[in-house]
């Protein structure tokens, strides 16, 4: 086995995993989530095709394929640490009518405030 057919493997898989994930309803990640897999399965196809012309060349393609796995990394992480303090805080800005209604964050809803 050589680098190559290493990593055009990885890529594969990568492209695969992406591709579930833009088509899978178990998958919640929004708009700009199904955007980031989709342009890493695009990315990595084109990686393990080894073809210059199909969307992009090799080298744009695995240019992409890093910035769209940082992307996805980067936004999990904002997910998983900070999401629920900024739905807070938005929750409590705009006094939106979901808010009002039955929103945890709301007026009325969860004290966010420590117990002194």
């Amino acid at each position: 086995m050589n680098f190559d057919l290493i990593n055009a493997v990885a890529c594969g898989l990568i492209a695969f995993w992406a591709t579930w994930c833009v088509l899978s309803g178990k998958v919640r990640d929004g708009i700009i989530g199904k955007l980031i897999y989709s342009a890493i399965a695009i990315s990595g196809f084109v990686v393990m095709s080894r073809n210059q012309s199909i969307f992009f060349g090799q080298t744009t393609a695995v240019l992409t394929m890093h910035v769209t796995l940082a992307l996805a990394g980067v936004r999990h992480i904002f997910m998983v640490i900070w999401w629920q303090r900024v739905k807070a805080w938005l929750c409590r800005t705009l006094n939106c009518e979901h808010c009002l209604k039955d929103c945890q964050y709301g007026p009325g809803g969860i004290e966010r405030r420590r117990q002194r």
